[in-house]
């Protein structure tokens, strides 16, 4: 009978009757975890303090996601997809620029979305699609509302019900 080698995996994969490597790290340095994380996206959980509001899932971040434009078509509403596949079928797209799902915030009113951020030009680098973010209510474009990765924090952000600008803002988790 012949002898079957012993496979060997990364730390934390004893459980699947394997001897761990010795060269595997046991765990992630302070630097490892934060270039392991500039790469993930995070889902954020939004209350506020005041009346209660709730945003359980907000998406930010580029993740793996949005590395060519064919797959962040997938997370585009209907009217900015379209916008898009006509410009790619017309080859007038030189590049492209995302900051992957971002926050949305009207200043008027505090609504908000949670969209993906994308940005095409041409061949001259000139803007030539942009997608935003309409509120119905105020009839006017929300503002971006850049998040704070490395603190983890949302900044200059307003409750949509009491405009209440005390949220607790929480990391639920890492998503790529």
């Amino acid at each position: 009978m012949e002898k079957r080698p012993t496979l060997r995996f990364l730390a934390g994969r004893e459980d699947a009757g394997s001897t761990p490597d010795p060269a595997a790290p046991k765990q992630l340095d302070k630097i490892s975890k934060e270039i392991l994380e500039s790469f993930m996206g995070l889902n954020y959980f939004i209350k506020c303090q005041k009346c209660n509001y709730k945003f359980e899932k907000i998406k930010t971040g580029v993740s793996f996601l949005f590395g060519n434009i064919d797959d962040i078509l997938y997370v585009l509403n209907d009217n900015d997809k379209k916008i898009v596949q006509l410009l790619q079928q017309q080859n007038k797209i030189h590049t492209h620029y995302s900051k992957g799902y971002s926050i949305y915030q009207c200043n008027n009113c505090y609504s908000l979305e949670n969209i993906c951020h994308l940005m095409l030009y041409d061949k001259y680098g000139n803007i030539i699609f942009r997608s935003e973010s309409y509120c119905n209510q105020c009839q006017n474009l929300r503002d971006y509302i850049p998040e704070d990765n490395n603190n983890k924090i949302i900044p200059d952000l307003h409750c949509p019900i009491c405009h209440n600008q005390d949220l607790e803002i929480d990391v639920v988790n890492l998503w790529d």
